[in-house]
């Protein structure tokens, strides 16, 4: 019986294992797209987390001591703010004023609203003595805080007005928040270099003056606690 000649295989690797290792590529690949993405999931988890225990003054054992003081001005600015409103929320109760006292978080900082008719004897900028001592407690709680600035703002309602100490409502708002200032600043013990007062007359409503309870809207003071934007 004749015996069989063995044949030599191609030159090169089998078709398979060329198949077979495009397959393995593609699967490694694959796989490390996966752990690149839990990767970067991760740190941005991680990045939140503590954005979140930063903004609650939550830190972690492990921080230094510099990562404990060095709190990003955006996030004191909101404590501080949080901290103002809860602090003026039980002396505005405590008070028994809240149907006239308002306060707002702004872009710019706080600001705080006091309406008729705590504010000032009628046609005058004399300031009534309710309004005196809610100013001597809100310049208490300013001077806790690191507000760059203070702006007073006077408004009136559209009743014309023209007295020998007022011709004009602008005169009257005008008079008014330079009284309120000067109070806040001699009184209250705030910086005058960080103090200013505008008037703004009848050309501001927050309400329509058709309807008396408009008219004593608008006829108010605004509190303006400025934070720098440098």
């Amino acid at each position: 019986m004749a015996k069989k000649t063995e044949t030599c295989p191609p030159k090169g690797a089998p078709l398979w294992v060329v198949t077979y290792g495009d397959l393995m590529s593609l699967l490694l690949t694959f796989f490390v797209l996966i752990v690149s993405f839990s990767s970067t999931e991760r740190v941005k988890f991680k990045a939140a987390i503590s954005s979140i225990q930063e903004g609650m003054g939550i830190w972690p054992e492990s921080a230094g001591l510099m990562e404990r003081i060095q709190l990003d001005a955006v996030t004191k600015q909101s404590l501080q703010s949080q901290e103002f409103i809860e602090q003026l929320s039980e002396i505005i109760e405590e008070l028994d004023m809240k149907e006239a006292v308002e306060v707002y978080n702004t872009a710019e900082g706080l600001k705080i609203i006091i309406s008729d008719p705590l504010l000032f004897e009628s046609g005058y900028a004399i300031i009534q003595p309710r309004f005196k001592m809610l100013l001597g407690k809100i310049s208490k709680l300013i001077k806790a805080m690191t507000f760059t600035e203070i702006r007073i703002e006077g408004h009136t309602d559209n009743v014309p007005i023209n007295t020998t100490l007022f011709p004009s409502n602008w005169d009257l708002s005008a008079a008014r928040a330079l009284e309120a200032t000067k109070y806040i600043a001699f009184q209250g013990g705030l910086p005058p270099e960080k103090l200013s007062a505008v008037g703004y007359g009848e050309y501001r409503p927050r309400e329509d003056n058709a309807t008396a309870g408009g008219r004593a809207k608008n006829r108010r003071v605004e509190i303006h606690l400025l934070n720098s934007k440098k």
